[in-house]
């Protein structure tokens, strides 16, 4: 399984939470209050936490995947978070915006008395600091995103404004994810563009270094308004192959499975376990398959065409659309833990119209190929980051294309390269997946938008991106929904993304770990997480 913020989640209200012992924050970045307990929690000690990937540079700025996200919950804020009904609720910000002028301003107040990690106050300047940083940084994933903001004033020194060009109905769901962490204003003046080396923000753990690529350590903060966390280090641990995820969590070489890091099969055995628990959210996000069409120079420049037989023949990729069984992949890879689906709006968002997704033909699918005239047969090469779930995926994709046609050799790759092959444009189909957020806008418009990091396969369409936009300037709920349908139907044409499912994602860890928060946008929230003492 492999999400970026491109792996990643939402929920109906009535989640379904096995085992029970699973708290859900009040919001997705903010410690969550556990409930009431005889349980005695030791001062001290280290929790590790198994995730499927590393993250890339860990810099708010820039940085990219679920992992990414899920350290930063725990070492950097948000001005706002998702609590467990998937609504947007303040974290660093006081309340949620109050909105004027037409859309157009944003007036966003603050907690007082807040520090960031290095003692150092959080106040109005550092969010302008922060934001502005966000838009003007050359290779930054927020900018996009942000792009609306036209401008932002320090009001007092608990109180910013944001000026906008135009009304964005998602911007406060925006500022609840990464680009609405505030960093501290010393620690990018004195790090500059290295700042990822030694992030600083507000959160219950501090950065404490990375030793190598798979490994984050954090440290607790001496200056959390929130008070400090019970556990004294918080160790982040790639582990790409499930297996020994499962095993290391048996031997207690690490403390928590994260999203992503066990085969369903080994969560269904832990769910009958009484030494553990265990939780499963549906995610609000997608898995699927990027196809290069347009992203032949890479994000950072104009579209051109890719070098690839798929983006030259817009009936290849509707060809391998219906060689895709997409109810095979979830059953033999994944136990049917997910959800089929051939869009990027999960059935748990209220913004949801059911696709008809195309039934798998490969006799038509083999017509499409002969008739473009290429020939046979034709090569392909699909990505996937390193993991044996992903590979078996990929191979069952290249298994069910061959007869139509296609050739396609599945090359596992180290996620953190393959990341950044896609954003190059240096592949040519990419297996990948998205976290999700609660606005579908942000599932949607960032991957069909030139300009945009998470833009990879070139290939956003004038009148799709049109809808989009129309979308985004309003707040009534059936207007959007209705528009998204409209969007949504674009792309089950143009197949420059093949969505597969939305993930389920599942995480265990044994009875003697207290205080555990799973919040429905995919995210662990270790703030309140302990040991329990003996």
């Amino acid at each position: 399984m492999n999400f970026i913020i491109r792996l990643p989640r939402g929920l109906r209200a009535a989640a379904a939470l096995a085992g029970g012992a699973v708290l859900l924050a009040a919001c997705s970045s903010s410690p969550a209050t556990p409930k009431p307990t005889t349980v005695k929690v030791r001062n001290g000690g280290t929790l590790t936490v198994g995730l499927p990937n590393a993250p890339t540079a860990l810099d708010p700025t820039t940085e990219g995947s679920l992992v990414g996200r899920i350290i930063f919950a725990n070492m950097c804020l948000s001005l706002f978070g998702v609590n467990s009904q998937m609504a947007v609720v303040p974290v660093l910000a006081s309340a949620l915006p109050t909105v004027t002028d037409g859309g157009l301003l944003y007036t966003i107040h603050l907690r007082g008395g807040v520090k960031f990690n290095d003692g150092t106050p959080m106040n109005a300047n550092a969010v302008k600091v922060s934001l502005v940083r966000d838009k003007t940084f050359p290779t930054s994933a927020r900018a996009a995103v942000l792009k609306p903001i036209s401008s932002v004033s320090v009001v007092n020194n608990l109180t910013v404004q944001l000026h906008l060009s135009t009304p964005d109905s998602p911007l406060t769901s925006i500022l609840a994810a990464r680009s609405g962490i505030v960093m501290s204003p010393t620690a990018l003046a004195r790090e500059g563009a290295n700042f990822y080396q030694d992030p600083v923000c507000v959160g219950p753990y501090a950065f404490g270094s990375r030793p190598s690529l798979d490994e984050v350590i954090l440290n607790r903060s001496h200056y959390f308004y929130g008070g400090a966390p019970h556990v004294q280090t918080l160790i982040f641990q790639a582990i790409t192959d499930p297996s020994t995820c499962y095993s290391d969590l048996l031997s207690g070489a690490i403390s928590v499975a994260g999203p992503g890091c066990l085969a369903p099969n080994d969560y269904k055995l832990l769910t009958a376990n009484a030494g553990y628990k265990t939780a499963q959210l549906t995610s609000n996000g997608y898995e699927g398959m990027d196809i290069n069409v347009g992203n032949g120079a890479g994000w950072l420049k104009p579209a051109t065409p890719a070098n690839n037989p798929l983006a030259t023949h817009s009936t290849l990729r509707e060809a391998l659309a219906l060689t895709i069984n997409r109810q095979t992949i979830n059953s033999v890879v994944f136990g049917n833990s997910n959800v089929v689906g051939c869009g990027p709006i999960s059935p748990s968002s209220v913004y949801y119209t059911k696709l008809p997704c195309p039934t798998p033909n490969v006799a038509k699918a083999t017509q499409l190929v002969q008739a473009s005239g290429v020939p046979t047969p034709i090569n392909l090469t699909l990505m996937v980051p390193t993991g044996t779930l992903n590979v078996e995926q990929g191979e069952i994709i290249a298994t069910d294309a061959k007869p139509a046609g296609f050739n396609i050799t599945v090359q596992p790759t180290e996620f953190t390269t393959a990341l950044a092959s896609g954003q190059a444009g240096t592949y040519q189909m990419f297996d990948i997946g998205w976290s999700g957020r609660v606005d579908p806008d942000q599932n949607i418009t960032p991957f069909y938008t030139q300009g945009s990091a998470f833009d990879y396969t070139g290939n956003g369409s004038a009148a799709m991106l049109h809808l989009l936009a129309e979308a985004r300037a309003t707040t009534s709920v059936s207007a959007r929904k209705a528009l998204y349908f409209q969007a949504e139907k674009m792309m089950l044409q143009q197949n420059s993304i093949i969505y597969l499912f939305h993930l389920t994602n599942q995480i265990a860890y044994p009875t003697s770990v207290v205080g555990v928060s799973f919040t429905p946008d995919g995210l662990l929230h270790l703030g309140s997480a302990g040991l329990a003492a003996s």
